[in-house]
């Protein structure tokens, strides 16, 4: 992750000003956002570790320090390896999972008590993708190997995935 993809990061997620202005006015609006509301403040937080990931390795290992600080302040488990698009939401803090293999894509809205992650461990590689403007719903569950969900997709509360979703659907499991 570079400067510009963060600042465009905080933008999308922390910020609520839709046209660009000034440098000022969009890191002040940040910073009054972050004081106000503790979702926006883990954000900010995140991307930050997640840029300092992408540097050389005492940014690195800084970045680790700094995501297991959030991780248990915020009670979320929340992977600085995960690939997560602008706009990544997150509705309620506690019980978030997201695993370091998945690839998320743009607008993605998370509810609380909510787990992405992998079903084996020790394999060669993971094939988790999750299309943009996604919403799950809080208690969901998306356990795979491999997993494709397609964009513009609402995952209904309290539901299991574990197989592929095409585009546009609004799955959840009946009773």
């Amino acid at each position: 992750m570079n400067l510009s993809s963060l600042i465009e990061h905080w933008r999308t997620e922390v910020s609520n000003k839709k046209k660009n202005g000034s440098w000022i006015g969009l890191i002040t609006n940040i910073l009054k956002r972050t004081r106000k509301h503790n979702n926006l403040r883990y954000l900010f937080m995140f991307r930050l570790a997640q840029y300092f990931y992408s540097g050389n390795r005492f940014a690195r290992a800084y970045a680790k320090r700094l995501e297991r600080k959030l991780n248990l302040k915020y009670g979320v488990d929340i992977s600085i390896n995960a690939q997560i698009g602008p706009g990544f939401r997150i509705g309620h803090l506690p019980g978030v999972v997201i695993t370091g293999y998945v690839k998320i894509g743009r607008n993605f809205f998370i509810r609380q008590n909510t787990t992405i992650g992998i079903k084996t461990l020790g394999l060669d590689n993971y094939d988790l993708v999750i299309g943009d403007n996604v919403s799950v719903g809080a208690h969901s569950c998306i356990i795979a190997d491999t997993l494709m969900i397609g964009d513009d997709v609402t995952i209904g509360a309290m539901s299991f995935v574990n197989k592929n979703i095409e585009q546009g659907v609004t799955f959840y499991n009946a009773r």
